[in-house]
C-alpha cells in the first residue's frame, strides 16, 4: 500500500487540486510497481519479496531471431499451452520496439498481413512494457494483471488521525 499525508492548508490553498493529483497518482504508482515486479527479468529491489516469472530466465532465453516469424510466436504459444496452462487469458509481453518489429514483419510472403495486427499476435493480445527489457518476449496466462486490475482497491481518506498535524492521510 501507499500512504501520503497532505496538510489541510495545502488542500485548501490549491483549491483541491493536490487532492485530485494524489488520488490519481497513488493507484498509478501501485500499478507501475506491480507491473515492474511481474514483468521485469531481474528481481526488483526494495520493500518487496515478490519475484516475477521472468526473473532468471533472461540469462537463458529461448532463442528467437532478431525478427521473429509468425511460426516462432506460434511455437512459443504451443510450448506454453503444452505445459498444461489453460490459456484462457494468454497475453504476450514485450517492449513497444519489439511490437513495432512484429507489426512490420509479414506473416508470410505476399499476404500483406503482418505478424502483429490490431495489437494481437497469433490471436493473443500484446501488452507492452519497458520492464521486460529489449529483445525479450514473454507469454503467460495473466488474467487481468497487465491491465493494472489487481482486485479491489480501497482508498481511505482520513482527515482525523493526523488532525494534530493539520494533515489528511490518503491511504491506498
Amino acid at each position: 500500500g501507499v500512504a501520503i499525508p497532505v496538510t489541510r492548508q495545502t488542500i485548501i490553498q490549491t483549491d483541491g487540486i493536490i487532492e485530485e493529483i494524489v488520488k490519481r497518482v497513488m493507484p498509478q504508482s501501485v500499478a507501475m510497481l506491480l507491473n515492474k515486479i511481474i514483468f521485469s527479468t531481474t528481481k526488483v529491489t526494495g520493500a518487496t519479496s515478490l519475484v516475477g516469472p521472468f526473473v532468471g530466465l533472461a540469462t537463458k532465453p529461448e532463442k528467437l531471431s532478431a525478427t521473429p516469424s509468425f511460426l516462432d510466436y506460434n511455437n512459443m504459444k504451443a510450448k506454453v499451452l503444452g505445459t498444461g496452462i489453460d490459456g484462457e487469458h494468454l497475453c504476450w509481453v514485450m517492449t513497444q520496439a519489439q511490437k513495432a518489429i512484429a507489426e512490420a514483419t509479414p506473416k508470410d510472403a505476399g499476404s500483406g498481413i503482418m505478424v502483429c495486427e490490431n495489437d494481437h499476435i497469433a490471436g493473443l493480445p500484446v501488452f507492452c512494457t519497458h520492464y521486460i527489457g529489449d529483445g525479450f518476449v514473454g507469454l503467460g496466462d495473466w488474467r487481468y494483471q497487465p491491465m493494472g486490475l489487481f482486485g479491489d482497491i480501497n482508498f481511505v481518506i482520513d482527515p482525523y488521525s493526523k488532525a494534530r498535524q493539520d494533515a489528511v492521510d490518503f491511504v491506498l
